[in-house]
């Protein structure tokens, strides 16, 4: 039942600064000896404002080794000043804090490459207060990209590509002369950032000789202007986005060798025969290797490239009917072959790729959603056995003899490892540990092989989140509802799905049904969950989530059933998971409402109009209306050309879905997004006036499309809750 001597949760109680949880230190690394751990990490008084802290395992001491003050960054700097490519990375990272944003461990020895307000800096040794500034504080710098020893960094200032080398007091190297607002260098560009979560453009060798690097051209890319709306005014941003089935920008990969002072250009994607994008790029020994798709992301190529000879080699190649799933799992073995992961069968496992192209599968657990590294014959990854809820690490022999489990406890398990000292940093949390960060050692058996099933909370605890009384969620612990994981079966699939009740249930009560539903995402984890779900607890609604077809961690083969269906099996499936509210004492089967953002809008429009008598009502928050308006990677993958699959562009479209709403609708908005485009609710809302349907709408000046200033979050959830009070 409700305690009356406590407070129900509230939107101006959940978003107001500090906020109810602390900011979780970041970031986690060993350093090259395996001594040290840092961390990024705000303070109580300046959240946002993240601090270089380290702990010293010998002494199990932690201090912070490089302040943000020391560098004059603070969490009041202004957006304003940053430069364009600035502001592009920490969108597309969506990167929200201040101060130390990123670092680096750089060399045997152990020194820390800092990155803060727009600068780069130096820490040779841990023992001393001195940082050495590397760049000059008359201009602003992005796309940071050290060397291995740490004796060459590069680094882009206004669209072209610099090194320097840290040993010498020479000046700084010009590789690149002609960027200008079309062209960048040593930098990602918009598709590969945004879509491929590619963050580089710039790699050094493993010789440190070469520097590889991106140059991308946006000419080819037609102009689209866009408004965006604040308070002080509007103005017309002109961009050029990457419409599906339009030109894309051309990319282009570099080697420019530091003993000569020269470039050669080695790729091209508006040369390649079929590869359109440069989704990864990986230095190895003697040269590199490159993962390329072709437009409809219907092939995979891994092609390695030698210096000396100065030719490519095709290494692998994977086809689908579908799309395939891009992963950071590329690794180089000490013997030369490669350490990769495919979904070719189904779930993704290991495969080992040798010099001649030929594959070995290894042993692994039913799914693989990460491979961090390799020594002594194994690999170690992280996925999941028994139930894709939970996230584990894993052993893997190379010789494909086995697997093991090295974590334990129920729950989600994420992992940094030490590659050599068989240590690893374990971030866990599950339904009744709201955080817990601690280091583990992987113990041996006779065989040398590591032992399974340890106990990962014996380990030293770096950190740990106690829910008592003296942390800011205690005034509404009392009212904290534990949610229920359960599983159905519809369409020859296992649904996953998190049901929250009301905190305080007394005869029937309405349910909200959280969703996302698209690609690329899962909402149902066996973690503590969200805040947010207990606000509408604690307010008197059930809280539903569903994790449908398309969505993420369960295969290729789970995921492929919404290819050119975008918005038919993920309603399907949100309709089956509706079964589960009939053996609830406490549901009202007639008052369920849907509430999603971005893709989890679509839903919910998509929820409304093509099942109008199982919702009652919805909130869509920054939905996507028509497919040919988002871009080119992300929509194609699903979708394929507009021009070649018109019909299934209509049918996935909210336009044409609209006659059919009938339901209360609550259209909500930023009016300076740059993903979904603010131009997907004005056309909603055009469409919806001219069919003659009421509905209601919020805008929010300024905002982009998280959403993320304190007031609006505040304004945005207390509509919200205002509307389903009145419309549920």
């Amino acid at each position: 039942m409700m305690h009356e001597s406590t407070t129900r949760l509230t939107p101006t109680d959940l978003f107001t600064p500090p906020g109810l949880r602390p900011t979780l230190p970041s970031q986690h690394k060993f350093s090259p000896c395996g001594r040290y751990i840092s961390y990024l990490r705000g303070s109580e008084a300046a959240p946002t404002t993240l601090d270089l802290w380290c702990f010293d395992r010998q002494s199990e001491t932690e201090v912070p080794i490089a302040l943000a003050l020391q560098l004059d960054a603070q969490a009041d700097e202004s957006v304003t000043e940053l430069s364009d490519a600035e502001r592009a990375e920490r969108e597309r990272k969506r990167q929200f804090t201040f101060g130390i944003t990123h670092y680096q461990w750089i060399g045997e020895a152990g020194a820390l490459a800092l990155y803060a307000d727009g600068q780069a800096y130096l820490k040779q040794n841990l023992g001393s207060d001195s940082i050495t500034q590397i760049t000059s504080s008359k201009n602003r710098y992005s796309g940071f990209n050290p060397s291995s020893s740490g004796t060459l960094i590069s680094y882009v200032r206004r669209g072209n590509l610099f090194y320097r080398d840290q040993q010498s007091a020479s000046a700084e190297v010009q590789v690149s002369y002609d960027a200008d607002d079309c062209i960048t260098y040593g930098l990602p560009d918009f598709l590969a950032a945004e879509e491929m979560h590619r963050f580089a453009g710039a790699w050094w060798s493993r010789c440190e000789r070469f520097l590889i690097y991106c140059r991308n051209d946006e000419s080819p890319v037609r102009v689209s202007h866009r408004m965006e709306i604040d308070d002080t005014g509007n103005r017309a941003i002109t961009q050029r986005y990457p419409y599906a089935g339009e030109t894309n920008p051309d990319v282009s990969l570099h080697v420019f060798d530091t003993h000569s002072g020269e470039s050669q250009r080695i790729w091209q994607s508006e040369l390649a025969e079929h590869d359109a994008y440069l989704a990864r790029v990986l230095p190895v020994q003697n040269g590199l290797c490159i993962l390329t798709q072709d437009r409809l992301q219907q092939t995979l190529v891994l092609s390695s490239f030698n210096f000396s000879q100065r030719n490519w080699q095709e290494l692998y190649r994977e086809t689908s009917t579908t799309w395939i799933n891009l992963t950071d799992d590329l690794h180089e073995l000490p013997c030369g072959d490669l350490l990769f992961s495919t979904e070719d069968l189904g779930q993704r496992q290991a495969i080992v790729i040798g010099a001649d192209a030929a594959v070995r599968r290894l042993m692994g657990p039913s799914h693989i959603n990460q491979i961090h590294c390799s020594d002594d014959g194994f690999a170690y990854v992280s996925g999941w056995d028994a139930s894709p809820i939970d996230n584990h690490l894993f052993w893997l022999a190379l010789d494909g003899s086995g697997y093991g489990q090295l974590t334990q406890d129920d729950g989600v398990h994420e992992i940094t490892l030490h590659k050599g000292a068989r240590l690893f940093i374990d971030r866990f949390c599950s339904p009744t540990v709201p955080a817990r960060i601690s280091i583990q050692t992987m113990a041996l058996d006779e065989e040398r092989v590591p032992e399974t099933g340890a106990d990962t909370s014996s380990g030293h605890i770096l950190y740990q989140e106690l829910i008592d009384k003296d942390h800011r969620y205690a005034p509404f612990a009392a009212n904290h509802v534990m949610p229920r994981f359960g599983v159905i079966e519809a369409n020859g699939h296992a649904l996953h799905y998190r049901l929250t009740p009301p905190a305080a249930p007394d005869g029937k009560h309405p349910t909200i049904v959280y969703v996302y539903g698209g690609p690329g995402a899962q909402k149902v984890r066996r973690d503590w969950g969200t805040l947010l779900a207990q606000m509408f607890a604690q307010q008197g609604y059930g809280v539903l989530e569903i994790d449908n077809r398309g969505s993420t961690n369960r295969g290729r083969l789970f995921e492929a059933g919404l290819y050119k269906r975008m918005g038919s099996i993920e309603v399907e499936d949100q309709l089956s998971g509706l079964s589960v509210l009939a053996s609830e004492p406490w549901a009202d089967l007639k008052r369920v409402g849907v509430f999603g953002h971005s893709y989890g809008g679509y839903m919910s429009l998509m929820c409304l109009c093509q099942a109008g008598e199982r919702f009652k009502a919805g909130v869509a928050v920054a939905p996507v209306a028509d497919w040919q308006m988002y871009d080119s990677h992300y929509t194609e993958r699903f979708m394929g050309l507009p021009e070649e699959e018109a019909k299934a562009y209509a049918a996935s479209s909210v336009i044409t879905h609209l006659p059919k709403l009938e339901r209360p609708l609550l259209l909500m908005h930023g009016m300076a997004d740059d993903n979904v485009l603010f131009t997907h609710s004005t056309m909603l809302m055009s469409e919806l006036q001219k069919l003659g349907k009421s509905f209601e709408l919020m805008t929010y000046p300024g905002a982009k499309h998280s959403m993320q200033e304190t007031h609006v979050s505040i304004h945005r959830f207390n509509t919200i809750l205002s509307f389903f009070n009145r419309s549920l």
